[in-house]
């Protein structure tokens, strides 16, 4: 069945004039059923190669709570800095469009601020008002239309905000300087050069903040998202909370790990009282600062399997675990998978709690090895996927899986 759904009744142009004369066209939404998911098992390219009849784990369905997806790639999180007042744009639809049609099984849009100031950049999206909704959903119609799941990861970039994006020069008037914000405040929590002094959050914005994560959480499900990843990561507010480098409050908020903790676990609820009890809402850590080399406390991944243990309780069906982000002292040795042994200790010690893992997985094999070897529940992919929209796709080819292609793209199978 082909849907056509004209926005405009009567089928004409609107046309309003301002400085220059702008016409605006009637909006097309045009779906066509896809009897299976793009990216789902359909069986061997060759049943005569070894263990042909046995389906690789990354290519089997995958379900926590009510969220079903076709196969395991999950397309990560990537910031691309293409938005004006945070609303999603036609270049958010056809990027993240492009990955359901080529079969991801779910695909996470960028890191979302839930406050204006929560923004790495003035490009970043955001979701602290309702009129963001309805572009948003239109993604999501578009996302659900080819049978591919959608979520969107809620942020706050804490003292990393407010800073260029890396093509984009704006104005002065962009950007917020002087309202940049942190567990801590003043120079010494500032991140590098290039970012700016953060002052210290007051318990009332902490409070304040909380529900912004709360209302985005309820933004998200009006907007027909099939989950939302709360950004606990990379150097961002909440890790920023968790991590004793840039944590020195002496209230509630730090000092112990429970203390230190506090902020996230109450994002967490928050988000959960806010987000549909059938709906699983996934987080994303750094489970290490990568400061080992110099003395004094850090994040650690030690710390990361505790607040597996108390989100899980708090809230958080599913762990995705990263790396990094939180001070330009850190070392870092990125090789493949160098994030999944991270992933791998989680599951190990928290086995009722459902885990991603990330980092530099660039195909098939490796994804479906991680899975096999029960590193990880789901594999998710970052740049791999811009350097190839159809990941999943070439995934197949190299596991000897005859992926279902979506029916406007099935002709290019041979």
């Amino acid at each position: 069945m082909v849907v056509l759904n004209n926005t405009n009744n009567n089928n004409t142009a609107d046309t309003t004039v301002e400085k220059n004369t702008r016409i605006q066209y009637p909006q097309e939404r045009y779906f066509i059923d896809q009897p299976k998911a793009p990216g789902s098992y359909l069986g061997p390219i060759d049943a005569t190669k070894p263990n042909a009849d046995k389906i690789p784990l990354v290519f089997q369905p995958y379900t926590v709570k009510d969220l079903t997806l076709a196969n395991r790639f999950v397309v990560a999180p990537m910031c691309m800095f293409s938005s004006t007042d945070g609303f999603f744009t036609d270049y958010h639809l056809v990027h993240l469009g492009s990955f359901a049609t080529l079969g991801a099984g779910l695909i996470l849009a960028e890191a979302t601020a839930v406050v204006p100031e929560g923004r790495i950049s003035p490009a970043d999206t955001g979701i602290w008002k309702d009129e963001q909704i309805p572009g948003l959903k239109r993604i999501a119609d578009f996302i659900h239309a080819q049978g591919s799941k959608f979520g969107i990861q809620l942020a706050h970039a804490g003292r990393k905000a407010s800073v260029k994006a890396f093509y984009s020069d704006l104005p002065e008037s962009a950007y917020w300087k002087n309202n940049v914000v942190g567990p801590s405040g003043g120079a010494d929590f500032q991140w590098d050069s290039k970012h700016h002094v953060p002052r210290e959050l007051s318990l009332q914005d902490i409070e304040e903040t909380i529900k912004a994560f709360g209302a985005a959480a309820a933004r998200a499900h009006k907007a027909g998202l099939d989950t939302v990843e709360i950004h606990g990561a990379h150097g961002y507010l909440i890790h920023q909370f968790l991590s004793p480098i840039s944590n020195q409050r002496t209230d509630k908020y730090g000092g112990s790990l429970e203390n230190r903790a506090r902020f996230l676990l109450e994002v967490v609820r928050e988000v959960r009282a806010n987000f549909p009890a059938e709906k699983p809402i996934f987080l994303r850590v750094s489970a290490t600062d990568y400061i080992e080399h110099l003395d004094g406390p850090s994040w650690e991944i030690e710390q990361t399997v505790q607040i597996a243990k108390w989100v899980k309780e708090a809230g958080v069906d599913v762990f995705h675990v990263s790396s990094g982000g939180n001070t330009p002292k850190q070392l870092i040795n990125a090789t493949f998978g160098y994030q999944v042994p991270f992933a791998e200790r989680v599951k190990k010690e928290v086995p009722d709690l459902e885990v991603v893992a990330v980092g530099l997985i660039t195909g098939g094999k490796q994804a479906n090895e991680v899975l096999e070897e029960e590193k990880a529940d789901l594999v998710a992919i970052g740049r791999a996927f811009l350097r190839s929209p159809n990941f999943v796709l070439n995934a197949a080819q190299e596991l000897n899986v005859k992926a279902k292609f979506s029916a406007q793209y099935e002709r290019g199978r041979m």
